[in-house]
C-alpha cells in the first residue's frame, strides 16, 4: 500500500511539473506570436510542489493475514477430516465409508465455484485443497478397499 501511494506521489509531483512546463511554454508563444506584442498571460502558473499529503484514514487490513487465517483454517479442517477418516473407518461399513468420503469430496470441490462467482477467492481456495484432500483419501480407501492385491504402480497407472 506505501509503494503504490509513493509511486501516485511521484506521478502527481511530475504531473504538476508538467503542467508548469507547459504554463511556460505557452506563456512563450503567446508573446513571441504574430504582432509582436502578444496578449495578457493567462496561462495558469502552477509552481512545483512536493508530494501530497498523506491521507489520514486508517489503511484497510493487509489481505495477507486474511489468507494465512483461511490457510490455517483450510489445514485445520484437512486435519479434522483425516483424523474423522482414520477413527471412523472400522466403525462404518463399507457403504457408509463410501458415502460420507464421496458427500464430502463432492462439496468440498464444489462449492469453490459458488464462493468464486460471489468473490470470496481465497476462501474459494482454502475449500478446493480441502476437497483435493478428500479426494486423496477417497484414492486411498479405493485402493484399500477394492483394490488391495494391486501394487502402488499398478494401482498409480
Amino acid at each position: 500500500m506505501r509503494e503504490i501511494d509513493a509511486e501516485l506521489w511521484r506521478l502527481e509531483a511530475r504531473r504538476t511539473e508538467l503542467l508548469y512546463r507547459r504554463g511556460q511554454l505557452l506563456t512563450g508563444l503567446r508573446t513571441s506570436g504574430p504582432g509582436g506584442g502578444g496578449r495578457a498571460d493567462t496561462a495558469p502558473r502552477v509552481p512545483p510542489a512536493g508530494p501530497p499529503a498523506p491521507s489520514t484514514a486508517p489503511p484497510p487490513a493487509p489481505p495477507a493475514a486474511r489468507n494465512v487465517l483461511l490457510a490455517l483454517g483450510g489445514v485445520l479442517l484437512a486435519v479434522a477430516v483425516t483424523a474423522f477418516t482414520l477413527v471412523s473407518w472400522g466403525r462404518l461399513g463399507i457403504g457408509g465409508r463410501a458415502a460420507v468420503l464421496g458427500a464430502l469430496t463432492l462439496l468440498g470441490l464444489g462449492v469453490p465455484a459458488a464462493l468464486t462467482r460471489r468473490g470470496l477467492t481465497a476462501t474459494a481456495e482454502a475449500v478446493a485443497s480441502l476437497g483435493l484432500v478428500l479426494l486423496l483419501l477417497d484414492a486411498y480407501a479405493l485402493h484399500r478397499v477394492a483394490l488391495p492385491e494391486a501394487g502402488g504402480a499398478g494401482y498409480a497407472a
